[in-house]
């Protein structure tokens, strides 16, 4: 028979299932929302690298500012500041001259962006 305790008991958990159905895609989203837009940071990284390739120091350094420009004026050096350490790491490398050098730390950089540009998996 059905009781007025197992109609109340049965109504609780079809509402809780229905709110937990309805949440999921938000908090999916959420999650999305959360991964910075990296983009316009990996684009500069990637010319400053093209003009070290191509040995113009001097040009690769002025994109090296206008990408560290461009960083600070976004607030994420609080979010991730190993991020902005590594940025730091690259632009002293360009402005030392040493194409090798900063070859390699451009690359590091480039690394970088692309794993945390990347959503966590669970």
């Amino acid at each position: 028979m059905l009781t007025r305790s197992f109609l109340k008991h049965a109504f609780l958990a079809v509402a809780v299932c229905a709110i937990l159905c309805a949440l999921t895609p938000t908090l999916r989203a959420a999650q999305q929302a959360t991964t910075p837009n990296l983009k316009p940071y990996q684009t500069l990284a990637q010319e400053a690298l093209k003009l070290v390739t191509a040995k113009d120091m001097k040009g690769a350094s002025k994109k090296m500012d206008e990408l560290e420009g461009k960083w600070d004026a976004s607030g994420l050096e609080q979010t991730l500041p190993n991020v902005d350490s590594e940025m730091d790491a690259a632009k002293d490398a360009v402005k030392s001259g040493d194409p090798k050098k900063a070859t390699a730390e451009l690359n590091t950089y480039l690394g970088l962006l692309d794993r945390v540009s990347k959503p966590a998996k669970k």
